[in-house]
């Protein structure tokens, strides 16, 4: 298909619900109705959110303008169906390539328009047995924005900062089924047993970079959000003098550099997920139990590397036109998880726990540790002028040898938050940690990171203006993150938004790589 068709496709799809919604504005209310006796329910919210970049240098985003439509409908007294669709126009997706459906298969996705049908399940409910099936959010844990045993389903990270975590979650196809026991076993009331099986492992999504040589000089598009520490920077690769024998002159590489996005594990049985948990009240606490097996939704990535040039004898190493061809893929990892969480809440106050074993997670490094240093290992420069010799015999492009940009790990994951609310205030404290076992290598994560996470917020004149300041701190990794937020609503439908996002810390770590990203934003939307 073509990108002109699949342009026109998406725009067709995206102007489907534009009507959705201008339709229903015209009534005072969400639409709830009945349909052959049957509630039959309508939501829509469309927002437009203008971007303000702190660094001037960067590209301007433009404008972004997104709807959400939710359908539901009971079909019988114990069948009712659900879903979510989203469509998006603009926003940080600058370099998109097509415009249409995001698909299940790809990790690398940059498309706008774009319409992600992110929910579209039925729900049964028989007496004490609940089945829902179809695409899904799944969501484990009691925890505030990171959950040690929410692994189940992955994010987007095309807007990893300014969106919640709830918006960022994709839905996977997955059979959930939940038996509540009746009555009591010992010391453990309301008991809830939950199986979940995910049949096809769909893959956490990214926007989009690459480089491509121009001359002796390598040119680069990359998305304001897409990872920093995935990408070479600069996009070159330098060989100090006297690295071979016979000795070598100084070697400015030129690097090019794409995306690979076709090792998705294959769509049969021993690939699928599953998912068991068991919920349950001891006394005033609510505690969980949980186990998976499957693919992680933790993201890491594998770079690899060529290196292409044509025969020279007249050059010092027998070659010319010299560059290095990298290439990067997402790295996928089958893990095991086993964890818990407790709730306890008194009056205003609330405590929860949380932590996790995890077996054989996929831990990211930064790939220009890969590549810059001031000496280059013996096991690299010997790879190196291995494949120097074959381009000079006419090879043409012949693959190196690079050190893991990520190496899978065994892992422990906990956290503790307390709330407090008070007339109209609601503080949230929380400290998590990630204990990295038996690690030699730099990760973009410390071995023993720990986040401190605060949020507070405070409503005003009855909840017409709330106001939120939420900050992130990373002890060990050394970065900061501090977001703030303002709503107002005008009316029962129609909300403004403004805010600031500050980011700062290491480029070496998981949100410092983002410091050039500090922004402000204004945002209005329209909730039917």
């Amino acid at each position: 298909m073509s990108k002109d068709a699949l342009t026109r496709g998406g725009r067709a799809v995206f102007a489907l619900l534009a009507v959705a919604a201008i339709v229903s504005a015209g009534t005072a209310n969400a639409i709830r109705t009945t349909l052959g006796g049957r509630r039959v329910d309508l939501d829509v919210a469309t927002a437009v959110r203008e971007v303000i970049e702190e660094n001037r240098a960067s590209t301007h985003e433009p404008t972004l303008v997104r709807m959400r439509v939710r359908a539901g409908a009971e079909l019988t007294d114990w069948l009712r169906f659900d879903s979510m669709t989203v469509g998006t126009v603009g926003g940080p997706t600058l370099l998109h390539t097509r415009a249409g459906i995001y698909t299940w298969t790809g990790t690398f996705q940059d498309v706008s328009p774009a319409v992600d049908f992110e929910e579209i399940y039925f729900d049964i409910n028989v007496a004490d047995f609940d089945l829902r099936i179809g695409k899904q959010r799944l969501a484990w844990g009691k925890l505030d924005r990171f959950q040690p045993t929410d692994v189940l389903a992955p994010f987007s990270y095309i807007d990893p900062l300014l969106l919640d975590e709830a918006e960022r979650k994709i839905g996977v196809p997955a059979l959930q089924g939940s038996y509540y026991l009746p009555g009591s076993l010992g010391w453990l009331e309301e008991n809830r047993f939950t199986v979940v099986w995910v049949p096809r492992y769909l893959p956490y999504r990214f926007p989009v970079a690459g480089c491509t040589l121009r001359g002796t000089a390598s040119q680069c598009g990359i998305e304001r959000w897409f990872p920093p520490a995935a990408v070479p920077s600069p996009p070159y690769f330098t060989v100090p003098a006297g690295s071979f024998v016979p000795p070598n002159p100084r070697l400015e590489v030129p690097l090019t550099y794409g995306l690979q996005d076709d090792n998705l594990p294959a769509f049969n049985l021993p690939n699928s997920g599953i998912g068991l948990r068991h919920t349950a009240r001891v006394g005033t606490s609510d505690v969980a139990l949980y186990y998976y097996h499957g693919y992680d939704n933790n993201p890491a990535f594998l770079l690899t590397a060529d290196a292409a040039g044509n025969p020279d004898p007249a050059s010092p190493i027998g070659v010319k036109d010299l560059r290095g061809i990298t290439t990067l893929s997402p790295a996928f990892a089958d893990v095991d998880m086993g964890g818990f969480d407790v709730a306890y809440a008194y009056d205003r106050f609330a405590v929860r726990g949380e932590a996790a074993f995890i077996n054989g997670r996929n831990f990211a490094r930064d790939v220009n540790s890969l590549l810059r240093g001031p000496t280059l290992p013996d096991s690299f420069k010997r790879d190196l002028q291995r494949a120097l010799v074959q381009l000079a015999m006419g090879a043409g492009r012949v693959p190196v040898s690079l050190p893991p940009s990520a190496v899978k790990r065994n892992a422990v994951e906990w956290g503790l938050g307390a709330d407090y609310t008070y007339e109209g205030y609601m503080l949230l404290v929380q400290v998590n940690q990630t204990d990295v076992i038996d690690n030699d290598e730099p990760l973009l994560i410390q071995n023993i990171d720990t986040r401190l996470l605060a949020n507070l917020r405070k409503s005003f004149f009855s909840d017409t203006l709330q106001a939120q300041l939420l900050g992130l701190q990373g002890i060990e990794s050394g970065y900061s993150m501090l977001r703030t937020r303002i709503r107002y609503k005008f009316t029962d439908h129609i909300l403004a938004e403004a805010g600031y996002l500050f980011v700062s810390g290491r480029s070496q770590s998981v949100i410092g790589q983002y410091k050039r990203n500090g922004q402000g934003w204004i945002q209005l939307e329209y909730v039917l």
